[in-house]
C-alpha cells in the first residue's frame, strides 16, 4: 500500500493524475473522492437485463439520469450510481481499491468492493446502497477513500470499455 507522501510524489512526478486535485484529499494512505455532477437512481424494472445485450435495450427504463447541481436526498435502501468529481489516470503499474469514507458507513451506506486498474484513465462511476434512513449527498463532498498499490509482475494497463469515462457511466 502507498503512503499519502509516495502518492503525493506520484502526482508532482505526473505519474498519478487526479483532476481537480485537491491538497486536502490526500490522507494518510490514500486520496479522497469526491461526488460529481450526476447520480443514476436504479429503477424497479422486472424485466430482466442479458448483460451480453445492454446494447439491444432502452437503459432509461432501468436508470434515471439526473445532474446534481448541489444536494440529492438517499432514500432508505436506494441504489444509485454516483461520478466522482475526479478525473483519475492510472500509472501501468499502480492499481487502487475505493471504500466510503468511514463517515458514510456509520451512516449506514455501503458501496461494493470497487477495483481502479493499473492504467485506467476517468471518473468513477460508484454503486453507492442506501441504509435505514436518507442521508443528503452534495456534489463535491468527500465520500470516497481509495488506496493505492503497485501491481507486482509484468502490468498489464487496462483498456477496457469503461476508459476514458465521464460523468455516470452505466453498464455497456
Amino acid at each position: 500500500m502507498l503512503s499519502g507522501a509516495e502518492i503525493r510524489r506520484l502526482i508532482e512526478l505526473g505519474l498519478l493524475r487526479v483532476e481537480p486535485f485537491s491538497d486536502d484529499c490526500i490522507r494518510e494512505n490514500g486520496i479522497d473522492l469526491r461526488i460529481g455532477d450526476e447520480v443514476a437512481v436504479l429503477l424497479n424494472n422486472p424485466a430482466p437485463l442479458d448483460p451480453e445485450r445492454l446494447g439491444e435495450v432502452d437503459l432509461s427504463e432501468y436508470y434515471k439520469v439526473m445532474k446534481v447541481d448541489s444536494a440529492f436526498i438517499l432514500q432508505p435502501y436506494m441504489k444509485v450510481l454516483v461520478s466522482t468529481l475526479e478525473y483519475v489516470k492510472m500509472p501501468e503499474d499502480v492499481a487502487g481499491l475505493i471504500e466510503l469514507r468511514s463517515t458514510f458507513a456509520r451512516l449506514g451506506l455501503s458501496i461494493p468492493p470497487t477495483v481502479i486498474d493499473a492504467g485506467f484513465e476517468g471518473q468513477i462511476t460508484l454503486e453507492v446502497h442506501g441504509g435505514a434512513f436518507p442521508v443528503v449527498l452534495k456534489r463535491g463532498l468527500r465520500f470516497a477513500h481509495v488506496v493505492f498499490y503497485r501491481v507486482e509482475g509484468e502490468p498489464v494497463p487496462y483498456r477496457g470499455r469503461y476508459q476514458g469515462q465521464r460523468g455516470v457511466t452505466l453498464p455497456r
